[in-house]
């Protein structure tokens, strides 16, 4: 069984849970998938492989080890995940720390309407609606998907790194940067700059704006 689940892990080009391989292997106890794997990571380890079986997204998958990044990342630098905009990035961003959240809480964050990022995001499967609030009207509640976890190579939300406060996110360069990166999306200093200049503009001109002007505006830059 352990050659024929290497082979699944190798073909597979999403991580195998225990479900789906207890429909492949149905008389085979949970532990003993397990125990397959860490026979393969040994088995790999001891050989000096540039691969081994990663945990991740509730499921097990063969890929690169860390070290080998680098080399990787220049294959495949003009095929990496499907680049998202800054306006992509930051609702992204709100509902992975905040989550699960409502459309009105994440334009209330940003201070436009989300609309449009929120559907493009949901068509390439990294939010999903997962509830709905008891708040009136009961809105629908966002968070991120399996897919999202696969991407990052995370077993779960916990392993996300720390934020002390996502509105920080958009007003610090570094962090957004980094945010960025890690979900496909590499932002040059020049990006920064106009990034930052261009959501200043609003607190310079509502000023001049009517109540009416001043209402949250679509923004489908995603």
């Amino acid at each position: 069984m352990k050659r024929e689940l290497e082979a699944l892990l190798f073909a597979t080009d999403s991580p195998l849970t225990v479900a789906r391989l207890k429909k492949i292997f149905p008389e085979v106890e949970t532990t003993e998938f397990k125990t397959a794997v860490g026979e393969l990571q040994e088995e790999y380890e001891q050989s000096g492989h540039a691969f081994t079986v990663v945990e991740f997204g509730g499921g097990w998958q063969i890929a690169t080890k860390p070290e080998f990044s680098p080399i990787v990342e220049k294959m495949l630098k003009t095929r990496r995940f499907t680049r998202l905009s800054k306006a992509g990035l930051e609702v992204l961003a709100i509902i992975a720390y905040r989550q699960p959240i409502t459309r009105l809480e994440i334009d209330d964050i940003r201070g436009v309407n989300s609309s449009g990022a929120i559907s493009t995001l949901s068509e390439r499967n990294l939010i999903a609606v997962v509830g709905r609030s008891q708040a009136v009207g009961n809105p629908l509640l966002y968070g991120t998907t399996r897919e999202f976890l696969n991407h990052l190579g995370l077993k779960g939300l916990g392993q996300l790194p720390d934020l002390p406060d996502i509105e920080g996110v958009m007003d610090d360069r570094e962090e957004l940067k980094e945010f960025a990166s890690q979900v496909g999306r590499d932002l040059t200093d020049g990006e920064l700059e106009d990034y930052f200049a261009v959501s200043e503009e609003p607190e310079a001109a509502s000023a001049e704006e009517t109540p009416e002007e001043s209402a949250p505006k679509e923004n489908s830059d995603v």
